[in-house]
């Protein structure tokens, strides 16, 4: 490990993203490159940590922070361990190419301060919160990236659709930090400390003494799974994940793959590793926990899946796809064994990578025609091929296709679930994953497959510029060896995980999976002799595909309930509460006193005798009860 790599894996990007408008002052190409170096930098002390954490191991540093009453003393520390590695080298490596590939995506944007600053800013908050040993760091690090991405989805703020994003965005995930602060200030006032092993010892010590404590242990873990489901955008708390495509396509990669959504998996893994680890608490001593997990998460993954089906703007199946994969995730750590945590962290791996992927590959396509409607695409393969190949490994290893990355995790997933015989869960995410299969074919056909359905996009197609294809290279690359068996085998080790294997009928139930799903999309997207249209006919089939495109209607739901109700709610509040009860007090109040100044007013007569007489009067009364209370009369 490099010398204070876990301080200045987090800190080089944090404290640098301050300097990051001052080099922009020295020029556009300073501050850009000054950006880009500071995610490098970042990544190389990430990567440098590896080692450390090898083979299960665990580094705990730290330093006294905050003086409490009695002598006592808040640490802020870090946590080297192969999950918190594991994160951290996914924020900074996938977050340094996403900078890199920012140069030429955003090279013609204004802005461009503000917007680097906040990237830079966004990789050191994640890098902080999965590297922090107790839950304020982890909390501090929560809040950083909950308002870089208010600031970036909102880049666009002159545009009215960004700047409701952005909002949106903000509110939904404050529901679940909200909710996640809770969890964190119960678990303090029940078990005197913030640190996450010393929660730990202390919980495990309770439960050795057998001390009452499940209640409130159950109800701290479900807020703050409540604070997961905001992050990372599960029902009910979804809706603001697709609205944020509004933000820079680079921002979308961010957030998606290396960031904001993957904070809640973290979260969930952390605390069934490190606080509540599953070797030692059985599923049946917290069931509610994990079958809350298990019920939000196989419900999410084919309800999202299901409206990626029909999506045509470029950046929204993919949003709709991260919903549905970290559903997965989740699924998989629900399950609350060594295969199904190792499956939910695998497939974070193997998701950031390929997602990253994706959205870059999105990005290039909209870099060249100038428009996220796949309606007006079609037949780029021909003018884009890396893009166009490249975005076929992410696709492949979306789908779970072997020898791609996505196959592997997803077989840990299912294997998982056999396993500990949740066939309901089984069939529901099996489902999810044939949707999968078919909606990213789809997307692969609209837009690279096919001849061009709109001559005036394809004039004057090429490539994008080398700074943006490079990263994907990097990236398909790494989405095609990271599943391999001998990589997969190394995961295992460097998480300290033995004994744990897929069974024999997981590849039969994922071959089962793939030719569905591929068969389908074979009939419809790729040779297209049955025409998607006809999924749309009748008055069923289209009144489905209408509630789909319209996303079951929630977000007109939330709209009429949350917004069109609260400004109603606030109109009758101010109508009637404001205005009748609290401004009629005050104007009954002002009138009363004029009443009353209306009456003494007379005695105010400005005549001098009237003035000392009174004056006399009142010295008369004092006088008198200075001379009662002398004689003990009053």
């Amino acid at each position: 490990m490099l010398p204070f790599a876990e301080w200045t894996s987090w800190l080089i990007p944090i404290v640098g993203s301050v300097l990051v408008p001052i080099f922009f002052k020295a020029g556009k190409r300073v501050g850009e490159v000054y950006s880009v170096l500071l995610g490098f930098a970042a990544a190389v002390f990430s990567i440098s940590m590896i080692p450390d954490a090898w083979g299960g191991n665990s580094i705990d540093r730290a330093v006294s922070w905050i003086p409490v009453p009695g002598g006592g003393v808040v640490e802020f520390g870090v946590l080297i361990d192969p999950l918190s590695v594991m994160m951290a080298c996914i924020a900074t490596g996938i977050g340094s190419l996403i900078l890199l590939y920012s140069l030429g995506y955003m090279a013609h944007e204004s802005g461009l301060p503000r917007y680097y600053f906040f990237m830079t800013f966004f990789i050191g908050g994640m890098t902080l919160l999965v590297m922090s040993d107790n839950l304020l760091g982890l909390y501090i690090g929560w809040e950083i990236v909950g308002v870089c991405s208010y600031a970036l989805i909102g880049f666009y703020y002159s545009r009215h659709e960004a700047r409701l994003a952005g909002i949106k965005a903000f509110i939904t995930t404050r529901i679940g930090d909200v909710m996640l602060l809770t969890a964190i200030l119960i678990l303090y006032s029940r078990f005197g400390t913030i640190s996450i092993l010393g929660l730990r010892h202390t919980i495990e010590e309770t439960a050795k003494l057998g001390g009452e404590f499940y209640p409130v242990l159950v109800l701290a873990l479900l807020l703050a799974f409540g604070g997961a489901m905001g992050k990372s955008a599960q029902f009910p708390l979804h809706v603001w994940l697709p609205d944020a495509m509004e933000g820079p396509t680079p921002v979308s990669a961010l957030i998606h793959a290396a960031t904001m959504v993957k904070a809640g998996v973290y979260l969930v893994a952390r605390f069934s590793m490190s606080l509540v680890p599953f070797e030692y608490f059985t599923t049946q001593q917290l069931s509610d926990w994990y079958s809350t997990i298990i019920m939000i998460g196989t419900f999410t993954a084919i309800f999202s899946a299901s409206m990626g089906l029909v999506m045509n703007d470029i950046k929204r199946v993919i949003a709709y796809s991260t919903i549905s994969q970290l559903a997965l995730m989740f699924t998989s750590l629900g399950v609350g064994t060594a295969s199904g945590w190792f499956g939910g962290a695998f497939h974070v791996l193997s998701h950031s990578i390929f997602k990253a992927l994706l959205f870059l590959a999105a990005g290039s396509v909209i870099h060249v025609v100038a428009t996220n409607n796949m309606d007006e695409m079609g037949g780029l393969r021909r003018y884009m091929p890396v893009t166009f190949y490249t975005s076929l490994i992410g696709v492949l290893s979306l789908s779970g296709i072997p020898p791609f990355s996505g196959f592997f995790s997803k077989d840990f997933i299912l294997s998982s679930l056999l396993e500990s015989g949740n066939y309901l869960a089984l069939t529901l995410v099996a489902l999810a994953s044939v949707l999968t299969v078919i909606y990213s074919f789809r997307w692969l056909s609209k837009v690279f497959l096919g001849e061009p359905r709109h001559s005036d996009t394809h004039k004057h197609l090429h490539e994008s510029p080398p700074v943006m294809t490079a990263p994907l290279i990097v990236l398909a690359g790494l989405s095609a060896v990271v599943g391999l068996p001998p990589v997969e085998e190394a995961l295992l080790e460097y998480m300290g995980i033995h004994h744990v294997s897929v069974s024999p009928l997981t590849y039969l139930f994922s071959g089962v999976i793939l030719s569905v799903g591929l068969g389908v999309s074979y009939l419809f997207f790729i040779s297209r002799r049955i025409p998607a249209e006809a999924l749309r006919s009748g008055p069923i089939l289209s009144g489905i595909h209408r509630l789909l495109v319209n996303r079951y209607y929630i977000d007109h739901l939330y709209t009429l309930v949350f917004v069109n109700g609260l400004q109603a709610l606030g109109k009758a509040v101010k109508r009637y509460v404001e205005e009748k009860v609290i401004d009629g007090l005050n104007y009954a109040t002002a009138s009363a006193f004029v009443k009353f100044v209306e009456v003494f007013r007379s005695i105010q007569s400005g005549s001098s005798n009237i003035n000392v007489s009174g004056i006399a009067i009142g010295v008369a009364v004092l006088l008198i009860i200075l001379i009662g209370k002398l004689f003990g009369f009053f």
